[in-house]
Order: C-alpha cells, then structure tokens, then sequence
C-alpha cells in the first residue's frame, strides 16, 4: 500500500506556482476579492497502471502455475506454458499533460454570485507585457463575504513564449501572476461586466449557465 500510494502521487504535481494577489485594479466595481492564485502542471499514468501488484521482478506470476488448482482465468494479463509470467503493460513514451489553474476568491457584494468569467494572466516582470492569458468560465453559488475555489484545466502551459536576453541566453524571470475578473452573474440573473470587456463574454456566461441548469433538471428527471 505504501508503494501504491508513494508511486501514484506520480499523478500529481510534477511543477507548481502560487501567489497572493489583491483584486484586479482593471476591475474594482466587480466587488470580487483574489485571495490566492495557483497553478500547477499534473501529468496522469495510464488507467491500468497499479503500483501496488507490482513484482520485484517485473513481471506477473501466472495465478494458474501458482495456485495449483482451477482459479478464474485472466484474459486481460495471459500467459504461456513456456512463459509463466506475463509483463507488465509497458509505460507509454509520453504521458499526458495537463494544468490545473485555480482561483480562490471572496465575494464582497450584498448579492450571491453564480458564476464568473476571469482571466489568469502570466507578466513579463520588466515591462508588465502579458506574456500569458487563460481564460475560465467558472460556476459555483458564493454567498456574499464568502469564499469559493474556482478551477480549471488546460492542456496550455501557464507561458509559450520564451524570454531572451541581449546576450543570447534563455532567461527564466519569475512571472507576475495576476487575475482579472471579466464577467459576474449573480443569482438574480444580473450581470456585472468590466468595462474592456467585450458584451459576448458576459452573454456567454449566461447562456452556458442556463444550459447547465437544463442539463442538470433532465438529469433530476430520469
């Protein structure tokens, strides 16, 4: 179980960032405070990849030479008469890579909040160029002085570009990261938009809210 657990947490963070940051200063109408930003880069191992079965010499005993008498077969791992072991699925040569990048924020209003459309943005620290945008579409009830958690994942990394100084070499800063609320919906369908926001952000905002409440009535239903 140890060697299960110790080796699954490969699932998890292979690189991570978190800052603190205040409310957009794009967006003080929104009455939206950013506690804390977040992202992290998690790479997942294939579905039948179980640490804990594994042999020390990496390979699978045949249940049938083992047991002696007439166990179940196994199709999915089989074995010969001149091969009693049978190997373990080989890893893939790549895994796959996502990010998660998250949101913790307050709600400072008199009104509950029902969604938000935000962006995550990555600056460059010498001239505050984005060098980074990701952009969520996130639904959860915040009662006002609340806090929620918002998440989303992406294959895109936080940053593609790549910084060079005048001498040729690879530069690695650390980026400031900022969040910048562009849409509020509040649970009495009233919107808040900043005002560089374009109107179809906040439109889409409503419109993928109502389809997940009819999703989620036809799911009540059946």
């Amino acid at each position: 179980m140890r060697m299960k657990c110790c080796l699954a947490s490969l699932v998890c963070l292979i690189a991570a960032s978190s800052s603190l940051a205040q409310e957009s200063a794009d967006s003080p109408g929104a009455k939206i405070e950013i506690l804390k930003l977040k992202w992290e880069k998690e790479i997942q191992l294939p579905r039948n990849f179980d640490p804990s079965v594994i042999p020390s010499n990496g390979a699978f005993a045949d249940p049938a030479r083992s047991a002696g008498a007439n166990p179940a077969p196994t199709p999915a791992l089989p074995a010969t008469q001149s091969n009693p072991y049978v190997n373990f699925p080989a890893m893939p040569s790549r895994l796959p890579v996502s990010y998660m990048y998250s949101a913790k924020v307050r709600n400072l209003s008199a009104k509950t909040v029902k969604g938000i459309a935000w962006d995550y943005l990555f600056l460059d620290p010498n001239n505050n160029r984005v060098l980074g945008k990701h952009q969520f579409l996130s639904y959860e009830k915040i009662l006002p002085s609340k806090s929620v958690t918002f998440h989303g994942r992406l294959r895109s990394p936080p940053v593609r570009l790549i910084l060079a100084s005048n001498t040729g070499k690879i530069q690695h800063p650390k980026l400031i990261e900022k969040a910048v609320i562009e849409c509020v919906l509040y649970e009495n369908q009233t919107v808040w938009r900043s005002a560089e926001t374009n109107p179809t952000v906040c439109d889409l905002l409503k419109n993928k809210e109502a389809l997940l409440n009819r999703k989620h009535g036809s799911a009540q239903s059946q």
